[in-house]
């Protein structure tokens, strides 16, 4: 585990991966009272009250304690080790209950976090506390004083995600097709809203019909089924022009049977999701052509100012009714009932965020 020191300071709840791999999902996690309370190994870091978490799909493969890689630990990589934390989970909102001297936060501060892969350099989100490094913080605004933290919880990594495929990654311009494979997911529906206001003409796709209107009252101009998508030839007669930009959320498997023949010459295909969990594919696949630009953003590649300002702009378009919860959160649940809340995730129930509240 890390090689800073950190004395713990008191006690918390925090859900603890005890027998990874087990099933069902909550025969994995031991919900606990008395787990030690991190301290700050550094004036770099905060100690956060967490409020809510939002799940992420690669917590799946963080709960089987599968292999994860050096560069999932971000600025952390120098710290990298096989072992996974007993505490996992990606993302957080919550209140700064103490801050490091060299953070530029307060105490009080409603922020959003967020650390890596299943195998990160400290422990995770699962939890009643949780430290951070002041790179991976951000303040959430005014506006998240009046935005449950149910709702705030549901924001951060779908969102940035989303957004930074979309026009960072991938330079989507506002007249642009967009046609996002894998739609129902958090970083999908935030795809949907984001390129709608930016005024791009969406396609989304799914494998559930029952999850069809919810991709339309979000703002997609188009739904297709994935059961349609065998010819890549439907999304192009769908489009009123050229597909521009992909963003793939199914994962590599998808790469040449469907985002590749559907992009336009000169087009853009995002990689950023792994809904197959399909986590590698063989080497010389060919699906990359000199007429296409394959990339892949994951929020290791963020620029930290512009981050915070997509964030807080975002809870203030929630706060304000421009971003409704409905299109982006799905459930949500107690910290203790987190093995229900995999669970959705695994049978690929859910449409949106899933979040733990912690109380």
């Amino acid at each position: 585990m890390p090689s800073w020191d950190n004395v713990p300071k008191g006690t918390m709840c925090a859900v603890t991966l005890t027998s990874p791999g087990s099933s069902p999902p909550a025969a994995c996690f031991t919900y606990k009272t008395d787990y030690p309370r991190p301290s700050l190994p550094s004036p770099k870091f905060c100690l956060v009250r967490i409020h809510a978490v939002g799940l992420n799909r690669a917590e799946l493969r963080a709960r089987n304690a599968e292999p994860v890689s050096p560069v999932e630990f971000g600025i952390f990589k120098d710290e990298f080790h096989n072992q996974c934390p007993l505490i996992i989970g990606e993302e957080f909102v919550g209140e700064v209950s103490e801050a490091g001297s060299e953070t530029g936060f307060k105490v009080g501060d409603r922020v959003a976090g967020w650390a890596y892969g299943g195998g990160k350099a400290y422990d995770g989100s699962y939890a009643q506390y949780t430290i951070c490094h002041h790179r991976r913080l951000w303040k959430l605004g005014d506006a998240a004083k009046e935005v449950g933290w149910d709702v705030l919880g549901a924001i951060p990594m779908g969102l940035w995600t989303a957004y930074g495929a979309l026009f960072l990654a991938a330079e989507t311009e506002p007249s642009d097709v967009v046609f996002i494979h894998g739609a129902t997911s958090s970083v999908g529906l935030w795809g949907v809203l984001v390129a709608k206001e930016k005024g791009c003409y969406v396609i989304a796709s799914t494998r559930q019909e029952s999850k069809v209107q919810k991709l339309k009252a979000a703002g997609a101009d188009w739904v297709v089924l994935e059961s349609e998508l065998q010819d890549p030839q439907v999304i192009m007669k769908i489009a009123a022009k050229d597909v521009n930009t992909v963003l793939e959320l199914v994962g590599l498997e998808a790469l040449g049977p469907i985002s590749m023949p559907v992009t336009t010459r000169g087009g853009t295909v995002v990689k950023c999701g792994i809904l197959g969990k399909v986590w590698q594919m063989p080497v010389g696949a060919g699906v990359v052509t000199a007429m296409r630009k394959l990339t892949t953003f994951t929020t290791l590649d963020e620029d930290y100012d512009e981050a915070g300002r997509v964030l807080a702009g975002a809870v203030e378009k929630v706060r304000s009714g421009i971003y409704k919860k409905e299109a982006f959160l799905d459930s949500v649940f107690e910290l203790k009932d987190v093995g229900a809340a995999h669970q959705r995730m695994e049978d690929c129930a859910a449409c949106g965020k899933v979040v733990l509240l912690v109380l």
